[in-house]
């Protein structure tokens, strides 16, 4: 029988690390969280799918709800930036880890 929590651990292992979002976040901690992955040089997708999303999954208790308020917190985050928000642009290369000048 497969270990579904040692799996979700797995997935997410490196990729929610420095994260600390308490049981039911507020619009304002995600935000919080997502500006210091922004200050990062990360995309919103990169935030989304690749930190937050599998951090949601893999962690106990969240569901959703977080990821509906995330999707918003992300919008408004990168609305009016160069950096992808639903598709990858042509200059976000995934072998790259990402946008166009962020490593």
């Amino acid at each position: 029988m497969i270990d579904t929590g040692q799996v979700f651990e797995r997935l997410s292992d490196g990729r929610g690390s420095g994260i600390d979002i308490g049981p039911e976040p507020t619009k304002a901690e995600l935000r919080d969280v997502v500006r210091r992955l922004k200050a990062e040089g990360l995309c919103s997708r990169r935030v989304g799918e690749h930190r937050l999303v599998p951090y949601f999954v893999a962690t106990e208790g969240y569901g959703q709800r977080e990821i509906d308020l995330l999707e918003e917190v992300l919008a408004e985050e990168y609305e009016g930036t160069d950096r992808c928000l639903r598709t990858r642009r042509s200059e976000c290369s995934r072998l790259r880890g990402g946008c166009k000048g962020s490593r």
